[in-house]
């Protein structure tokens, strides 16, 4: 069985400001990603862990940013992802443009309605 591949964004747009990136995928679909919605879903090893700790025991205690995720910097790691560095937070997300496209909030949010439909 071979995975299939996101397609590839044709344009990116980070917006400080609106504290939010657009993609535009070549497949047509659109995506807005809120900065804190980023920050919650850094892939790195370090939050990954942090997140398994928090399904584990959550009550656990975690350290981390307070207040909204505020970008330092953005910049593209090849041809297959962005770096995000986040003031007082990981300064080691790289999110893949599959990873991206797999956490769009939209296709999340189409699952979701898609169960509640069924239950």
């Amino acid at each position: 069985m071979s995975v299939q591949e996101a397609p590839k964004p044709v344009d990116l747009t980070v917006n400080k400001t609106a504290r939010e990136l657009r993609v535009a995928w070549a497949d047509g679909r659109k995506s807005v990603y809120g900065f804190d919605y980023l920050v919650a879903l850094c892939p790195c090893a370090n939050c990954r862990e942090k997140r398994l700790e928090r399904q584990r025991n959550p009550l656990a205690v975690l350290t981390g940013p307070s207040g909204p995720a505020v970008l330092e910097n953005a910049s593209m790691v090849g041809r297959y992802a962005i770096n995000f560095v986040w003031r007082g937070g990981c300064p080691s997300g790289i999110y893949s443009f599959d990873y991206l496209y797999e956490i769009d909030p939209a296709r999340a949010r189409e699952s979701l309605e898609a169960e509640d439909r069924r239950a």
